[in-house]
């Protein structure tokens, strides 16, 4: 729980230096964020539910958590985007083919690729004094509002009904 509010204190810290920053995905396609007071917005997933998944290609519990947000991203499609963001070496051919394999079909951001997806990765990890540990999601309501963060491998009931409840328009 301090933990939480140092965070959500801390996106507060930026309502007056709001960050831009344009990622780039292994697929080739841009996600454009913008962090604000009490959060972030995403231009191409508004009104959704936005879950920053900091895994890595070598970590089990990250290997093991794929198929479970890959399923959730594709039935929860409507109202979740999973934003995820690999945080070891380089992702080569076999790997990405390995990340379909194992169901993640949502946009992913290898940091090392290129200078803005890593000044994104080390601003949030200023920002939230995270230190590496992976898995790591962050969570953003659907209007953006940061909620909560998990360190470790999540369990698929727990997420799904945490993810309907930050979609949800009466969860405060």
């Amino acid at each position: 729980m301090l933990k939480k509010i140092v965070v959500a204190l801390a996106f507060v810290g930026v309502l007056f230096a709001a960050q831009n920053f344009t990622l780039h995905t292994i697929d080739g396609k841009t996600i454009h964020l913008t962090i604000k007071k009490n959060g972030m917005s995403v231009k191409e997933y508004p009104n959704k539910v936005i879950i920053l998944e900091f895994f890595g290609k070598h970590c089990p519990p990250c290997r093991a958590e794929m198929p479970i947000l890959g399923k959730l991203q594709k039935k929860l499609a409507k109202k979740l985007q999973i934003i995820g963001i690999h945080v070891q070496q380089p992702l080569d051919k076999v790997d990405v083919k390995m990340l379909k394999n194992r169901g993640v079909d949502y946009p992913v951001v290898d940091y090392l690729t290129n200078k803005e997806n890593e000044e994104f990765v080390s601003f949030i990890a200023r920002l939230t004094g995270w230190s590496g540990s992976i898995p790591y999601m962050l969570f953003f309501d659907k209007n953006g509002e940061y909620e909560g963060y998990h360190l470790g491998m999540a369990n698929e009931e727990s997420l799904e009904k945490f993810i309907n409840r930050l979609y949800s328009p009466a969860k405060k």
